[in-house]
């Protein structure tokens, strides 16, 4: 049992290995965040040794200049992913694995220097040594990354000083590296373990939300079918959307987001009182304004129930699905009126999916238009109450459909 625990812990953070694979995207995704401040830390160090060494010892200022030029070049990275929001888990692997091997580097560049003149050789060994602990991965590979990095740094040391400085960066380097690979396993096995309730949180939520929207659906008389049919036209848009290329935006975690909350897009009905949800006739000025309070319930609905999610991104996504799918391209929509790409992305799609389904279905107040008739209305849309940009391809969409 207790193998059982330690294997558990130094290879998937004291969870399961399924469990742990699911999501490990998420810990990458945070790792990224997690760097932007240890690389500026980074930058700052490199930069505070630098200017000095070049202007009194250029010959001590290889390892600073390492560093600094290998921390402007993460940092164009992490600028580059951010520009074309890139959400590759590899990607992420790479850049924080990146970020140790130059942090490696440098280690070994200091080793071999005579002495550390410009900094105490514990600051130097804190440093390098800690710096691991930002990156929440295997516990066996930081393990592996902390063993290596010290022996390489002794080993340097070892023909590089005197006996006194060696004998002094080797109680440092084992003393630093067994209170770093402690810390590392109590932080990373917390975090990961956080992570892992924080998505089961976000599933049990998720699934009680989506059963209030088939709730909804039941209670409306008029709109049977109508979530499944609109998750279909989404999810074919989408596609569409990224095959032809102009949507960088669009990447597979936002594509899943945009899916999942569509389903949540008249969850604010719920509150709308029966006579008017299901009255066999037009509605009234009166009754309308209430009904167009809809797309506003929905909104405060999901914000009050998924707020605590981690995952804030799929938050925002199906708070504006709720609320900005009855908005206008022309501006002229509700609630807020907002116009063109002004109105974020993923209510554009929801509004032509919405629409069309509710033309081509049979109502109680009217009878199904027929799919051409439906496809005629939504290009005679495009521009006022549509995006010109979407109309084609959505058109495409229910052409092949």
């Amino acid at each position: 049992m207790r193998l059982s625990r330690l294997k558990s812990l130094l290879l998937y953070a004291g969870i399961g290995q399924e469990e742990y694979s699911v999501i490990s995207p998420m810990i990458w995704k945070g790792n990224i965040k997690t760097l932007r401040m240890t690389i500026g830390f980074a930058l700052c160090i490199g930069l505070a040794f630098l200017i000095p060494n070049l202007l009194i010892r250029p010959d001590y200022s290889t390892p600073y200049l390492i560093l600094v030029l290998g921390s402007l070049l993460t940092i164009t990275v992490l600028m580059l992913m951010r520009h074309f929001n890139t959400q590759s888990t590899k990607l992420y692997m790479a850049v924080c694995y990146g970020q140790l091997f130059l942090i490696f580097l440098y280690s070994c560049l200091l080793s071999i220097q005579p002495a550390n003149h410009d900094l105490p050789g514990v600051s130097v060994i804190v440093f390098i040594t800690l710096l691991p602990l930002t990156i929440d991965d295997r516990p066996i590979r930081m393990f592996a990354f902390i063993i290596v990095e010290a022996s390489i740094y002794g080993i340097f040391s070892y023909y590089s000083k005197d006996t006194r400085a060696f004998l002094c960066d080797i109680e440092d380097t084992v003393s630093f590296s067994l209170v770093a690979m402690g810390l590392y396993a109590v932080i990373c096995t917390r975090n990961v373990k956080e992570l892992y309730q924080n998505m089961r949180i976000e599933k049990i939520q998720n699934s009680v939300i989506s059963s209030l929207a088939t709730v909804v659906e039941e209670r409306d008389e008029n709109t049977g079918g109508h979530i499944m049919r609109c998750e279909i036209y989404v999810e074919k848009l989408l596609d569409r959307m990224k095959s032809e290329g102009s949507y960088l935006q669009l990447t597979k975690e936002y594509r899943s987001y945009i899916a999942m909350a569509a389903a949540m897009h008249d969850i604010g009905k719920i509150k709308i009182p029966d006579r008017i949800l299901n009255k066999p006739g037009r509605l009234t000025d009166e009754e309308y304004d209430i009904m167009k309070k809809h797309s506003i319930y929905g909104a405060e609905i999901i914000r009050k129930t998924m707020g605590d999610i981690e995952e804030t991104d799929y938050i925002t996504v199906a708070y504006n699905i709720a609320r900005y799918h009855h908005e206008r391209y022309d501006g002229k929509g509700y609630p807020d009126g907002l116009k063109g790409e002004d109105i974020p992305l993923e209510a554009r799609v929801m509004a032509l999916a919405d629409v069309y389904d509710a033309l081509i279905s049979e109502r109680v107040y009217k009878k199904a238009f027929s799919v051409e008739k439906a496809r005629e209305i939504i290009l005679d849309g495009s521009g006022t109450q549509f995006d010109p940009c979407l109309v084609p391809l959505f058109l495409e969409c229910v052409r092949s459909s």
